[in-house]
């Protein structure tokens, strides 16, 4: 630690700080300020002796993470660079392309993560069908009405968050999945109550009583990291750690897969699609990432998702966006 003075006017001022090597470089932060110069030897004495040894040890560590590049621990840099290389390419398409084709390009999209998140979930219904169903306005035969319900509700849903991007919040998110179960089930407004298990998980869902905390410490989690990581990591990590969560009752893969894609599109990248094909290896992933503590971020339990997340987005945008425009 160690006295930094600063000339502010005509007057001196005090501010006590600590100082961290992070390779070549130095890295500094304040922790308190002690008032004006001079200071005596006493007051000085009284206010270091104020901040507990392990806060300093704590900011120390946090100025650390900080100052090191996180998410090449996750991903290479050249998948780093092809993301940015993807995005920028991506807004190009939006801000040159024809709002027809712009609409065709998003309708194209839809129709295919539409089929593939509601299949995850069991849905019977087929990729012919939900383009018949969602761009046609043809009912295919011998479907249930909740199968018809989750491809309707996703698309009011996907054109909420594409034209509004609207923050993340525990607000929002009850209000997302509300829309997505809507006609469907009728817990909806609100986190459960009650405890659920899900069926061949190896993971326990937290517990009824914890759920609104849990879902803060979440909230927390992300307005921490929403500019320390990449979009596209952060975006898989948040989705585990909501998975794991399971704050509703039924819907909470689709819920949680449609927030991967606002967080892509609030930062400017195209969304993904997880393909229902993929869904043993997409599962396997969330598990080994499920032994990560809620408020941390594992690099070895965290990169399998991440590297998932990664090869179903450079896949959706070779599939689909690059074809446009």
């Amino acid at each position: 630690m160690y006295i930094e003075k600063k000339r502010i006017g005509g007057n001196l001022y005090n501010y006590l700080k600590i100082s961290v090597r992070v390779g070549n470089k130095i890295k500094t932060k304040t922790i308190a300020y002690l008032g004006k110069d001079p200071i005596s030897k006493s007051a000085l004495k009284k206010a270091m002796m104020r901040i507990p040894l392990q806060k300093i040890e704590e900011m120390k560590k946090e100025l650390k993470n900080q100052s090191s590049d996180i998410n090449k621990q996750f991903l290479s840099e050249d998948q780093l660079k092809e993301l940015n290389r993807i995005k920028s390419e991506f807004n190009k398409k939006i801000t040159t392309l024809d709002e027809k084709i712009i609409e065709d390009m998003f309708r194209d999209f839809k129709t295919f993560y539409i089929y593939n998140t509601n299949a995850i979930e069991g849905n019977r219904i087929t990729l012919p069908e939900t383009n018949l169903l969602l761009n046609q306005n043809k009912t295919p035969e011998g479907r249930d009405l909740r199968e018809i319900y989750d491809h309707i509700n996703e698309k009011e849903a996907f054109d909420i968050i594409l034209k509004n991007k609207p923050a993340i919040t525990n607000d929002f998110i009850i209000k997302l999945h509300s829309i997505l179960l809507k006609n469907i089930d009728k817990r909806v407004g609100g986190f459960r109550l009650h405890n659920v298990r899900v069926f061949g998980a190896s993971f326990e869902t937290t517990p009824a009583e914890y759920v609104k905390a849990d879902m803060l410490i979440l909230s927390r989690w992300y307005k921490q990291n929403k500019k320390r990581l990449h979009p596209l990591i952060l975006a898989s990590i948040f989705h585990e750690k909501f998975e794991r969560i399971h704050p509703f009752y039924d819907g909470n893969g689709r819920t949680g897969r449609m927030l991967i894609n606002l967080i892509l599109i609030q930062n400017g990248f195209p969304p993904l699609i997880i393909e229902n094909k993929k869904m043993r290896y997409y599962y396997d992933t969330l598990s080994t990432a499920h032994k990560s503590d809620l408020t941390k971020i594992d690099a070895k339990l965290y990169k399998p998702i991440v590297d998932f997340c990664y090869n179903q987005f450079i896949s959706t945008y070779q599939r689909i966006f690059s074809k446009w425009g």
